[in-house]
């Protein structure tokens, strides 16, 4: 029974020395191994040699070793085989026996110089690609210098190319409209005229901007109803507007606005039968100012919309006011080399306030084909 005892007690004795060791010997090496990772973390190869020097006699020098390829091995998974091969020169300076590493370390060296050439071939096709769309390039500019000229920007930065018949940049617009159908509703509040009558119309426009961007240009407008639909004592034979005007535009406060001043005749015929439009004013000569907002982009569709004051009511008894107004909206239905073809629907109105509450306003619909030239 007291042999039994001390073998006991001898057992427990080497089990718990040998315990001891083997926390020992981890919490050693754990140390060492975080050393090694901070190594590979910074990449230090000086580091991780004097490590692995200060270690090499140890008689847990293996593990530490082995440690060490482990991380190796994980660099070249990575491609990563510069520091690759670095640590794994500082594992054999450390240990010449170590075959292991020798074979890796040649290994690595291959695939580096596979890895290099690789990289090489990509960089060369590279290079071949970029040279290849540059003769692209150089082969489309000469097509295009051949077709076309080129021609300087206002601003001096750099230069665009124009068509070869055109020796300079388009510095100017114009739009002609022929008002196919022109309806004109008269409102004439002292005989109580409310007739309609059709007729036709011609319209153009011209802008030109200058070189600080500044646009001027000129509006003349003519039509003429001479078709009237009411009875012989409510008609008007004829009417006739013209108008003529010049414009300005400083894009700089708003890009659309033109500032409008021009003269404008109004005429209307006469007709012994016709005895109910007396009160129709028969001649209005009048200079006018206004405003006009132009090519206003909704779409692909454009808005112009202008108010006139006219002053020929100042020269005028009957008249105590006078002003005109206009609509077009412009939709474009084809283009070619050289214009632009559009649909016109176009409102313009004329109102006259008079004494004694009188009122005559002419209001006119009109729908035209439009052309204009193609900007370059």
């Amino acid at each position: 029974m007291f042999k039994r005892t001390v073998k006991a007690f001898i057992v427990s004795l080497v089990l718990l020395f040998s315990t001891v060791n083997v926390f020992a010997l981890e919490e050693y090496v754990a140390e060492i191994y975080k050393e090694i990772d901070s190594c590979f973390t910074s990449k230090d190869e000086e580091k991780l040699y004097a490590v692995l020097s200060r270690n090499n006699k140890d008689k847990y020098y293996y593990l530490i070793e082995n440690y060490t390829q482990k991380k190796i091995r994980r660099l070249i998974v990575n491609n990563e085989y510069v520091f690759a091969m670095e640590a794994t020169l500082a594992v054999i300076e450390n240990n010449l026996d170590n075959e292991e590493a020798v074979e890796m370390y040649s290994v690595i060296s291959d695939a580096y110089e596979i890895q290099l050439k690789h990289e090489a071939e990509v960089a060369h096709q590279k290079e071949l690609e970029a040279a290849r769309l540059q003769l692209a390039k150089e082969k489309q500019r000469g097509n295009v210098e051949k077709e076309y000229n080129s021609a300087k920007k206002a601003t001096g930065d750099g230069s665009v190319y124009v068509s070869g018949k055109e020796s300079k940049l388009s510095s100017y617009s114009w739009k002609a409209k022929f008002g196919a159908a022109d309806a004109l509703f008269l409102l004439e509040k002292t005989g109580n005229l409310k007739t309609l009558h059709y007729g036709v119309s011609l319209d153009f426009n011209y802008i030109y901007t200058l070189e600080n961007k500044i646009k001027v240009g000129a509006d003349v407008f003519a039509g003429v109803q001479f078709l009237g639909m009411a009875e012989e004592k409510d008609l008007v034979p004829f009417f006739i507007d013209g108008e003529a005007a010049i414009k300005f535009c400083n894009p700089n406060l708003l890009k659309n606005l033109f500032i409008r001043t021009g003269f404008n005749v109004m005429l209307a015929g006469e007709s012994n039968k016709a005895v109910n439009t007396e009160g129709v004013e028969k001649k209005f000569y009048s200079p006018f100012v206004g405003l006009k907002l132009e090519q206003i982009a909704i779409g692909p569709v454009r808005l112009d919309i202008g108010a006139d004051w006219l002053a020929g009511h100042l020269f005028t008894d009957n008249i105590t006011m006078a002003a005109g107004a206009s609509m077009n909206v412009e939709i474009p239905f084809a283009e070619l080399e050289k214009v632009k073809l559009n649909l016109n629907i176009g409102a313009k109105d004329k109102i006259f306030l008079k004494k004694d509450n009188g009122l005559e306003n002419r209001a006119s619909l009109i729908l035209a084909i439009g052309v204009e030239n193609v900007i370059r």
